[in-house]
Order: C-alpha cells, then sequence, then structure tokens
C-alpha cells in the first residue's frame, strides 16, 4: 500500500486545504528517521480505512502522506513531516468542516503515541552507563529496613507520607488515647526535620565543587546483542565499570566508544553497539548557579541511577535541604530543562514546603480529632471515612498551590519558563506515552496528587510575560482555582 516519493520542498503538498497543523516537540537522530517511519507505515497499514500512504524525502527530514475515509464517506488527507527536533501533522478534510477538535486532538495523541512507542522499543535496547570522576565504582550496601522504607515514601511525597502516619493514628488510639495527637505529630516533626537525611540515603554519590560532572555513556545496540550483555554482563556491572573508570576518568581522560565495547568484551561479551552516545552534564554549576539566584548556600545534591527522570527536595531551610536527581532526569534533559527542573525543587526548599506541608497535615489531624471527633463516635465510621475523603481532597487541592507557585518561582527565577514546560512534556510523555498534558480533565484537579494537570502547568509556563510575575503564591492561588473551574467547562 505504500509508496515511495522523490524529494520535495519542506512542505507537504500545497494543492491541499491544511484546515490544521500542531506539532510535536521530540527529538530523532538523522539516522532513525528512516526506520521510525517505516515502524509507523507498518502500523497504518493494518487500516482498513486508510490509503494512498506514501512517503518521500524533504529538506532537513522525510515526509509521509496517507488518507483515511470515513465510513461516511468522509475524507481526511494527513501529513506528517519528520524533522530532528520536532513532527509537524497537517490535516486536509473534506468536507472542510467534516472533522471535530476533539477527532484531531485524538489523531495527534495516536501518531504521538506511534512514535514514543517507537523510541520506547528503542530505549528498550540501550544500557545506560553513569560515572562521576570521584564515585564509588562498587557502592557499598544499601539501606535497609525502616529507613529505606521511610526514604522512599519521602522521596515520592511527604504529603502521602503525613497521610498514611495519620491514619496509622486511628490504630495508635486504641492504645495512647488522648495522647495519639501528640505522639503523632512529633512522629511528623522528627521526619521532616531528618527528611534530607532520608533522601540524601537513597542516592548513590554526591555531587560537589570536587566531584562537578555526570557522565552517562548510551549503548545502543541490536535486541539479541543487548540480551546477552545484559545476562553476562549485569552481574559484574560494578566490576565492568570501574575498569571503564580506571582507564579514563581515572587518569583524567574522558569516556571513549571504544574503551566502554573493550571493557565490556573482556568479561566475555560481545557487544557491538549500533552508537554509544556519551554525555557529561556538570550538574554542580547548575547547582551553583540557582543558588546564587535563589540567594541561599547550595544545598546537598545527590544522584540516584535510575531510568525515570526525576527529582526531588526536601528539608525544613535551605541550610538542611537536600535535592536528588536521577541518572534519568540528566540522560534525557538539555541544561536548561535541568536548570528548570531544580529550580522548581530549590523553590520548594526556599519557601520551607515541607514544613508547611506537616502544618496543613497538622492542622487537618487536629480539627478531625478535637472539632469533629464526637460528631463521628454518635455517626459512625461511615461519617468519619466521608469527611476524611473531603479534607484530604481539600488538603491536596491546596497543596497544588505550592507546585503552581514553585513553577512561576522557577520562571521568574530562570527566565527561561519554556525551558521548564519543555522538561515537563518530557516527564509527562514518559509517564503516560501519550499527549496527556494536552487533555482538560476536571478530574485530574481533584486527585490526591500534589501537583496541578500537566496541561495547565505547561499552558501557565508558556504564556508571555510569565517569567515578570510577582507575588508568585497569589498568582499560583488564583491560578488554580481559576484553572478548575475552566475544566469544569472544558477549557
Amino acid at each position: 500500500m505504500s509508496s515511495e516519493g522523490t524529494a520535495s520542498s519542506g512542505l507537504p503538498d500545497q494543492s491541499h486545504d491544511w484546515r490544521r497543523t500542531s506539532s510535536i516537540e521530540i527529538s530523532i537522530p538523522p539516522d532513525q528517521i528512516g526506520p521510525l517511519i517505516d515502524f509507523i507505515i507498518n502500523i497504518l497499514e493494518r487500516n482498513t480505512y486508510l490509503s494512498q500512504l506514501s512517503k518521500s524525502s524533504v529538506e532537513g527530514g522525510a515526509l509521509l502522506q496517507y488518507r483515511l475515509t470515513s465510513q461516511e464517506g468522509e475524507i481526511l488527507d494527513v501529513a506528517v513531516k519528520f524533522q530532528q527536533d520536532r513532527v509537524y501533522l497537517y490535516y486536509a478534510p473534506y468536507p472542510p468542516d467534516s472533522i471535530k477538535e476533539k477527532d484531531y486532538q485524538s489523531l495527534d495523541m495516536e501518531m504521538e503515541t506511534l512514535i514514543r512507542s517507537y523510541f520506547q522499543d528503542q530505549s528498550k535496547a540501550s544500557l545506560y552507563l553513569v560515572f562521576s570522576p570521584k564515585m564509588n565504582l562498587l557502592p557499598a550496601s544499601k539501606e535497609k529496613g525502616l529507613k529505606k522504607l521511610l526514604a522512599s515514601v519521602v522521596f515520592g511525597n511527604m504529603l502521602y507520607f503525613f497521610i498514611m502516619i495519620l491514619f496509622i493514628g486511628i490504630v495508635l488510639y486504641q492504645f495512647f488515647l488522648e495522647y495519639t495527637p501528640l505522639i503523632l505529630v512529633s512522629i511528623m516533626f522528627i521526619i521532616v526535620l531528618f527528611a534530607n537525611k532520608l533522601i540524601a540515603a537513597r542516592g548513590e554519590f554526591d555531587i560537589t565543587s570536587e566531584n562537578p560532572s555526570i557522565h552517562i555513556a548510551e549503548l545502543r545496540m541490536k535486541r539479541n546483542e543487548f540480551n546477552q550483555v545484559i545476562k553476562s554482563c549485569m552481574p559484574k556491572i560494578g566490576e565492568i565499570k570501574k575498569r571503564i573508570y580506571d582507564s579514563t576518568l581515572a587518569l583524567g581522560n574522558e569516556l571513549d566508544e571504544q574503551t566502554i565495547i573493550r571493557a565490556l568484551n573482556e568479561f566475555g561479551s560481545v557487544c557491538t553497539p549500533e552508537f554509544v552516545k556519551i554525555k557529561t552534564v556538570n550538574v554542580y554549576n547548575i547547582v551553583k548557579d540557582l543558588s546564587k539566584k535563589f540567594n541561599f548556600k547550595e544545598p546537598r545534591i545527590t544522584l540516584l541511577n535510575v531510568l525515570p527522570p526525576n527529582a526531588a527536595a526536601t528539608g525544613v531551610s535551605p541550610s538542611r535541604a537536600t535535592v536528588l536527581v536521577t541518572s534519568g532526569l540528566i540522560a534525557s534533559m538539555d541544561d536548561s530543562e535541568i536548570m528548570g527542573v531544580l529550580a522548581h525543587e530549590f523553590s520548594h526548599v526556599k519557601a520551607r514546603d515541607p514544613l508547611v506541608l506537616l502544618i496543613l497535615a497538622t492542622i487537618e489531624y487536629f480539627t478531625r480529632v478535637y472539632i469533629f471527633g464526637n460528631y463521628f463516635i454518635n455517626f459512625g465510621l461511615l461519617a468519619l471515612f466521608a469527611y476524611m475523603f473531603f479534607s484530604f481532597t481539600v488538603l491536596f487541592f491546596i497543596a497544588k498551590f505550592l507546585e503552581a507557585r514553585a513553577d512561576l518561582d522557577a520562571a521568574v527565577y530562570t527566565g527561561q519558563p519554556r525551558a521548564l514546560a519543555s522538561s515537563l512534556r518530557k516527564l509527562g510523555l514518559w509517564k503516560y506515552q501519550s499527549r496527556a498534558y494536552e487533555i482538560v480533565n476536571s478530574t485530574e484537579w481533584l486527585k490526591w496528587d500534589t501537583h496541578p494537570p500537566l496541561y495547565y502547568r505547561i499552558r501557565t509556563l508558556e504564556k508571555e510575560g510569565i517569567q515578570n510575575t510577582k507575588h508568585t503564591f497569589i498568582t499560583a492561588a488564583k491560578g488554580c482555582v481559576r484553572g478548575f473551574i475552566d475544566s469544569l467547562k472544558g477549557k
């Protein structure tokens, strides 16, 4: 069904009445454009309503075109232009007004899902090796037991941890009666006070002025080679990394492809990657620059070597703060995007948000126990759980103000709101593998999640002049309320 075309200009056929254009922001290596289009064609060919499928080369990339015909006979011509930094989608419906906006959005999402699926499949055949000049290549044993559990929950979301403690209070009350509230609040205060040390326990090594950079080597290889490498090398990965480190960074040299491949082969694996991509980021310089902008001393920063991109900050004050970043964040973001994400976390540190969340959780708990406690005794557990569901929903909605303010602070302090918006798109696509960040859904505002919906955060950051915002908390609170009301109207 597909056909090859000759080279053409950078635009699709101008004889069509292209009624709508959208784009997908994604980096595509030049050597991957052809295989990506072949992957998409292989899937599109299964659609019985699709015809006239063709691909051609254009300036700076390639063009995929096809026609969709509905059961009612309506026609939609689609052109997809692939470039290294963006994919453009063009739509020409006949009759001109036969396609609704939600249908366009659905087609956008389907195409992006196909593209992301391709790269997700490719990433499964990639091995990431993370280095730092003064890291422990053969790390000590990890934290275990309660300390590891606490660190994991704190890294996830402190508000969830507070609520978990408050639920435990229902059980503790059977033993400590009227002393239970004081015991619980004391436990939560201790956790917040030492949260910086707990989250640091998750990290593999600290990033400091003496150890400022992260080096990441991505080895992309064929599937059978990848499986062989995983089987034979992963049990010895510490030794392999040490061999690479001793031959490069330890001698003051940079990582290089041949050294990495040679080290893998020395341990019995035959590894011939399609390519080795080496990336170096001076994370400490980014942190140092941000600390000057936020006017406090650099917090402790530690790296967790996991693939999902993420970052977290905690501490009752800037002097007791720890910022944790994942190697996935460093690997998938450029410097400006990393700065945007860290600026968001720095805002939480500067505003002492962990302490604010503790106060909010404590107010909710004391209100439940001392003001409405007798009512729950009279009306039973159903009334208690109904109240808790309502109060926690309100608590999480208010917590969204803090996250929205952190976004605005990042925009103000860095002056690059679109960099943070770009990083949110990458984080969202990693999580959802679709353009879920474009869909307006009022239930997203009512979830037990401290973050506002992604579509709202991105829209806000992409507004003109947002980096000049004053009174960021007030602006964030008003924006969240207005965003929720607009979502009820489908805006």
